[in-house]
């Protein structure tokens, strides 16, 4: 017989051949192991109670800063809001002093004033005798504070300089209100929270330079609206009698009907 020489076949991966084993490396099974339990896990797990308390306070701690910062921007608005109106009160009566004065012939000096002739303090009335509109006629001016109250009104009136034969004395009239009085009862000229509102500053350059009569108007402002903290708003200005170089008699509204 013919003695065979084909070689013994070896194991093949094909279709017909007997499969290889794959080995797993144990690491790498332990991971994956441990990571589907850490996902099974936290799909399971919650907050705990320090967890919510810390999250509780950082929240509340927001919400008071987030409700203060509205608060004060509410008082800011509200305070803008009651100054404006308060000054827009202020600025009319004193464009109105100023068309006057400058028409004025003759200025009265409110350090001077009485109570007799015009129901108020010195320095809180001003008397003038203008040509306003080509009209001669005597105006007073005064800030009034009602009994118990800390807010003055800003008051007007007008006669005739011959109002004890003709008559023609105009009641007071309301011009502007809420204003507060100065820090001190005592002007002092480098001072401006003492200034009343009426004050003739001998000092001033624009009084020193010139021959007409001058007084500074200030009137202080406040809405009782605004909170306590705030400040009041000041409208100043120094007005200059542009009449009152030729001579006009300073008695031509001496006498004053009663307050």
């Amino acid at each position: 017989m013919r003695r065979s020489t084909r070689c013994p076949s070896r194991p093949t991966s094909g279709p017909r051949g007997r499969a290889r084993r794959t080995r797993r490396h144990p690491l790498r099974e332990v991971l994956r192991r441990r990571l589907r339990q850490a996902r099974h896990d936290g799909a399971e797990r919650g907050w705990t109670l320090p967890e919510l308390l810390v999250a509780m306070t950082i929240f509340l701690g927001l919400i008071a800063i987030v409700t203060s910062i509205l608060v004060t921007v509410s008082y800011q608005t509200r305070d803008n809001l009651a100054r404006t109106r308060a000054v827009d009160q202020a600025q009319l009566g004193l464009r109105q002093i100023d068309r006057q004065v400058r028409s004025g012939n003759v200025i009265s000096d409110p350090a001077a004033e009485t109570i007799s002739s015009s129901g108020v303090a010195p320095y809180y009335s001003l008397r003038v005798y203008t040509q306003t509109d080509g009209v001669f006629q005597c105006v007073q001016w005064r800030v009034v504070y009602p009994a118990g109250s800390s807010y003055g009104e800003l008051q007007y009136r007008s006669w005739q300089p011959s109002w004890q034969v003709t008559g023609g004395v105009d009641d007071w009239s309301v011009v502007a209100r809420d204003i507060v009085r100065p820090s001190s009862a005592t002007p002092v000229a480098g001072d401006p929270s003492t200034w009343p509102p009426f004050y003739v500053d001998s000092t001033s350059p624009a009084e020193a330079s010139s021959t007409a009569q001058t007084v500074r108007v200030t009137l202080r402002i406040k809405d009782p609206e605004q909170r306590e903290q705030s400040k009041p708003a000041t409208v100043t200005s120094v007005l200059t009698g542009r009449n009152t170089v030729y001579g006009y008699p300073s008695d031509a509204c001496a006498a004053v009907p009663a307050p």
